[in-house]
């Protein structure tokens, strides 16, 4: 895909998700009020585990980049190391955490050894570059690896968690009986506690675009399953944290939106090709 056909795919987004957003600034209440019901199988599923694949993509591409990054040993070096490092250990130690609450639906343990969780997290990941940075990978392999840290970086990180705090937007289900406490989208509350706007699941969902980058010389059929794997994944997440009473649409929208826009923008920077 071009930087043309990107170009055009940004201002289709742009077009649809501003219409969707002042769509959702008044109807938000009334969709999440028809359609809310925590105790739905599939949704307690996906609250519990549906940011794993996004975690995963986050934490294989830091720990690769992390394995092949290459410079001088200046401050810019070390810094970008020691960012990677923190990062490859933070996404390790969140996933595990992720698994181990959604199965014991506890977090005793994991508040008791909170440092060794920490240490040995670190641990695996200077193992596992260790052993990466022995490997030859493919020209693509690096890309996936870049686009999916930038990602995180300035999708997740730098973006969506920023706006949930400052939002301050009250959760569906923290609601009180009258819903008084309901504000739309288009009014920032400042930091309260509340994080509903954007969603987190939700842009989790979609940070797995960058498994394109993988598959992007594969045979047509491949691109094509892929591309409406991570769709219908991304949108499945995105109804559960409606239905599950944390979101609202325009917040999961919003979540989608930010990390979609973002990818392209990479896209246009990192390509195979360079």
């Amino acid at each position: 895909m071009n930087n043309i056909k990107i170009n055009k795919l940004i201002n289709y987004l742009l077009l649809i998700g501003s219409v969707l957003m002042g769509y959702f600034a008044f109807t938000d209440l009334q969709i999440s009020i028809a359609i809310v019901d925590k105790s739905t199988g599939w949704v307690i599923f996906l609250e519990r585990f549906g940011e794993i694949p996004g975690l995963l993509v986050l934490f294989t591409g830091a720990l690769i980049y992390l394995s092949k990054y290459s410079s001088k040993l200046n401050f810019k070096g070390v810094f970008i190391r020691a960012f990677l490092l923190a990062a490859a250990s933070y996404l390790l130690r969140r996933i595990l955490i992720t698994i181990y609450f959604g199965i014991t639906h506890t977090y005793d343990l994991l508040i008791a050894n909170k440092f060794e969780i920490i240490v040995i997290a670190i641990l695996l990941v200077l193992l596992m570059a260790m052993f990466l940075r022995r490997l030859q990978f493919k020209e693509t392999i690096i890309v996936y690896a870049r686009s999916s840290v930038l990602l995180g970086l300035y999708g997740y990180l730098l973006l969506v968690q920023p706006i949930k705090h400052l939002w301050g937007r009250v959760r569906f289900r923290n609601l009180d009986p009258l819903y008084s406490n309901f504000t739309s989208w288009i009014i920032p509350n400042g930091v309260n506690g509340n994080q509903s706007f954007p969603s987190g699941h939700t842009a989790l969902a979609w940070m797995i675009l960058p498994l394109l980058l993988l598959i992007i010389n594969k045979k047509k059929i491949v691109r094509i399953t892929t591309l409406l794997f991570i769709i219908i994944w991304g949108i499945i997440v995105g109804l559960s944290r409606i239905v599950a009473g944390a979101h609202y649409a325009s917040d999961v929208v919003f979540g989608a939106l930010i990390i979609i826009l973002i990818f392209l923008v990479i896209c246009k920077r990192i390509s195979p090709n360079r």
